[in-house]
C-alpha cells in the first residue's frame, strides 16, 4: 500500500461512530450532518430557484455551479468555524459568497470570477440576499488572485469552485500557502470527477502544511490546523 493509501481511514459508520479524532467527531456531526433548519437555508433555495428557472444561468449553474445540498453545507461550515476572511476562486455565479458569507453582518470575504455576463445577470437575483461585506471581482484569475491577496492580508478560509482547471487549481493552492495562518481552512469542489483531479487532491492532502483532509467525494476539505494528527478521512454530505 503507498503512501497516500495508508493515511486514509474510511468512515463507514454514520454520526460519528468509530471516529477517535473529537475535531473530526465534531467536523462529522456538527456540520456535515447537521439536520438543523437554518433561518438561511430559505434564501439559498430562493436564490438557487430564481438562478435556475432562468434558462441562460440553468445552464451554467448545472455544468459549473453547485447544489442546493452543497450551499448548504457550505453555510454549516462558515456557521461553525466563523472565518473571518474568506476567498472564493470560481463563485458559482454568486452562490458561494452568498452562502458562506451569509452567517454574519461583517466579515471580509471576496469572490473572484471570470465570466462577468453571467455573474452580473445572476447578481440581479442575489444582491437583496447578499451580505454587503462581499466584493465580487471579476476578471482573468492570475490578474485578479495576487490584489485580492494584498487586501485580505491572509486566508481563514478558502474555497476553490469546480470550474476551476487544474494548472489554476495548482496555482491558486502555492499562492494562497503563505496567507494560511493556523486554523485555516480549504474547501475544494469536484475532486473527483477524473483522475487528474484524483492524483491532485491526493496531492494536496499530503502538503506538509496539512493536516486532516476530507474526502466528501463531491468535494474536500484541506485544514491547516497544527495541533492536528495528519490523517485523511472519508465521509458524505445526505
Amino acid at each position: 500500500m503507498g503512501m497516500c493509501g495508508l493515511l486514509y481511514r474510511k468512515i463507514c459508520c454514520r454520526r460519528g461512530f468509530g471516529v477517535h479524532s473529537p475535531f473530526v467527531f465534531d467536523l462529522i456531526t456538527k456540520v456535515i450532518e447537521e439536520r438543523y433548519a437554518y433561518y438561511f437555508y430559505e434564501n439559498i433555495g430562493s436564490a438557487y430557484l430564481q438562478l435556475s428557472q432562468n434558462k441562460t444561468l440553468g445552464c451554467v449553474l448545472r455544468t459549473q455551479g453547485i447544489s442546493l445540498r452543497e450551499g448548504e453545507f457550505l453555510f454549516r461550515m462558515a456557521n461553525y468555524y466563523q472565518p473571518g476572511s474568506i476567498l472564493i476562486v470560481g463563485s458559482s455565479l454568486g452562490l458561494v459568497p452568498l452562502c458562506l458569507a451569509g452567517y454574519a453582518a461583517t466579515l471580509r470575504c471576496i469572490a473572484l470570477e471570470e465570466q462577468r455576463d453571467a455573474v452580473e445577470m445572476a447578481m440581479t437575483h442575489l444582491r437583496e440576499k447578499m451580505n454587503p461585506s462581499v466584493k465580487i471581482s471579476v476578471g482573468k484569475y492570475d490578474e485578479q488572485l495576487a490584489p485580492a491577496l494584498e487586501t485580505l492580508k491572509h486566508i481563514d478560509f478558502l474555497y476553490i469552485g469546480k470550474a476551476i482547471d487544474t494548472l489554476t487549481q495548482e496555482k491558486v493552492f502555492a499562492q494562497c500557502l503563505p496567507y494560511f495562518q493556523e486554523q485555516s481552512i480549504c474547501v475544494m469542489a469536484d475532486i473527483r470527477s477524473s483522475a487528474v483531479r484524483r492524483r491532485q487532491w491526493a496531492h494536496f492532502c499530503l502538503h506538509p502544511r496539512v493536516t486532516v483532509s476530507m474526502d466528501l467525494y463531491q468535494s474536500g476539505i484541506l485544514f491547516f490546523y497544527p495541533q492536528l494528527h495528519k490523517r485523511t478521512y472519508k465521509a458524505f454530505i445526505d
